[in-house]
């Protein structure tokens, strides 16, 4: 398998060729870069090498011997066609390692132990093949500040978590903390190129450790060295990714807000028009109320009309308003003459 190919097809594993100018691989660098002021002279075993970039920064670094050792066989197939037969890669599990005891001077096992069921077994493991005076730089991410939700990741620990962990398997510990630093820099032309540097560093904002992004430990038997403090400078793609990143959530909240702004805005209307529908209602109730009234007002002269027609028609159909007949007649042409 082309290395270019595991970025995709094998997960968890830092390829450089197609991650050079991400953040992401000045925080696998580094970490070597780092091991190896350790390395020089010591049989070294890349516990989780990956594809061998690491392997091979150590051998250049003066390590005696490097063997590089991997849990997928593409991954290790693919180191060995990297390294061209100058290192030894191997594919073995972490927990149970084909070496004798002793065998090593340095074991590197970089973000590895969080992918492992039995961490504890893995460090024993680890122990067991160091020599007396080996010693183990590891790390792992902090799980107080590393993004939460890798699915390949079994456990994440805590700074001190950590370094309770490492202190089961071994006498020293010491922690030591990898922070993403954002960085300018003044170099001379000769400088530009990759590559080591030997340059003046101020730092400008302070952290405790704790709140790094990763947490790295040195781990033996024994006194402990104290490697110099390493940086690794990448490009600048990453801000600016997180630049268009920043800008397309800008977006993404002005769309949001002006969506907002639009349902208040008809929620508003949505409001008046029930405040209206509320008050026609009340009118129509009223109105109703009104027409009941009249209804009934209608209904009770209805009744008096038809008593009074009752009436009427009972006088007019008496013997006495017969009889009375001529005297009305009379009476009436009475009030005609002049």
């Amino acid at each position: 398998m082309e290395v270019q190919q595991l970025a995709t097809e094998v997960p968890e594993r830092f390829v450089p060729e197609s991650m050079s100018e991400e953040l992401l691989a000045a925080e696998h660098l580094v970490r070597y870069e780092w091991a190896g002021g350790l390395a020089q002279g010591r049989r070294v075993l890349d516990a989780g090498c990956g594809t061998g970039y690491g392997a091979e920064m150590l051998a250049a670094a003066g390590a005696a011997s490097v063997i590089g050792v991997d849990v997928a066989a593409a991954v290790v197939e693919a180191a060995r066609a990297r390294a061209g037969g100058r290192l030894a890669f191997e594919r073995a599990d972490v927990a149970r390692l084909p070496y004798d005891d002793g065998s090593f001077d340095l074991v590197t096992c970089f973000e590895v132990i969080e992918h492992v069921p039995d961490p504890g077994a893995v460090l024993g493991e680890l122990r067991r093949v160091l020599a007396p005076d080996g010693v183990l730089a590891v790390s792992s991410p902090n799980a107080d500040r590393y993004p939460p939700g890798n699915p390949h990741h079994v456990r994440e620990f805590t700074t001190s978590e950590f370094r309770a962990l490492l202190a089961e398997a071994f006498p020293a510990v010491r922690l030591l903390a990898q922070h993403q630093w954002i960085s300018s820099a003044v170099f001379e032309e000769r400088d530009l190129e990759p590559g080591a540097l030997s340059v003046r560093t101020v730092k400008t904002d302070g952290r405790r450790l704790g709140s790094e992004a990763y947490t790295v430990a040195l781990a033996g038997s024994g006194p402990l060295p104290e490697p110099p403090a390493t940086a690794a400078l990448n490009g600048t793609a990453e801000v600016r990714r997180w630049l268009e990143h920043f800008d397309r959530q800008q977006r993404v909240l002005a769309d949001q807000a002006e969506f907002l702004t639009d349902l208040d805005e008809r929620d508003a209307e949505r409001l008046e028009l029930r405040r209206l529908l509320v008050s026609a209602e009340a009118e129509l109730a009223e109105a109703r109320a009104e027409l009941e009234a009249t209804r009934v007002e209608l209904a009770e002269a209805q009744e008096q009309h038809r008593q009074f027609a009752t009436t009427l028609a009972r006088v007019l159909d008496s013997v006495s308003w017969r009889y009375t007949r001529p005297l009305r007649g009379a009476k009436a042409l009475t009030r005609r003459r002049p």
